[in-house]
């Protein structure tokens, strides 16, 4: 259950289609095997105001956390956090026109004895889509 945050300022967020680059990430993420395609959810929280070091709003970064919840391997949580990394370079250089755009990534695991989840009214998953501690 990969959940995909990134922190954009408001001069990028509505640059960007969204929808779309989640949607490459979510399927590259699975066809490597780094989780099922049912299970990765992404969001981008807009932020209004926003500070780099003692420049402008010129200055701008897009910051996304890669939080998992199935047990998988430091490796792997770093490997699905270099893809996102990856795919959010080549679209921040889509738009950065000039201005210093930083692109940083923070991975992390949350045991999934600690994560709680519930269905409601879920559309048709595949059989054995459901893990320990879901219910539909």
């Amino acid at each position: 259950m990969p959940h995909i945050t990134i922190e954009s300022p408001s001069t990028l967020t509505k640059q960007i289609d969204w929808k779309d680059f989640f949607q490459k990430l979510h399927i590259r993420l699975s066809n490597a095997g780094y989780g099922r395609l049912d299970d990765f959810k992404s969001r981008v929280i807009n932020l209004e105001y926003w500070n780099v070091a003692d420049k402008n709003e010129e200055a701008l970064f897009l910051f996304a956390t890669l939080e998992t919840m199935n047990p998988r391997t430091p490796e792997m949580i770093r490997a699905m956090g270099s893809v996102i990394a990856e795919e959010l370079e080549i679209t921040a250089n889509k738009v950065a026109n000039g201005r210093w755009l930083q692109v940083c990534v923070r991975v992390r695991g949350t045991p999934i004895e600690d994560y709680f989840k519930v269905h409601i009214n879920s559309p048709d998953l595949k059989s054995g889509n459901f893990k320990v501690g879901e219910s539909s």
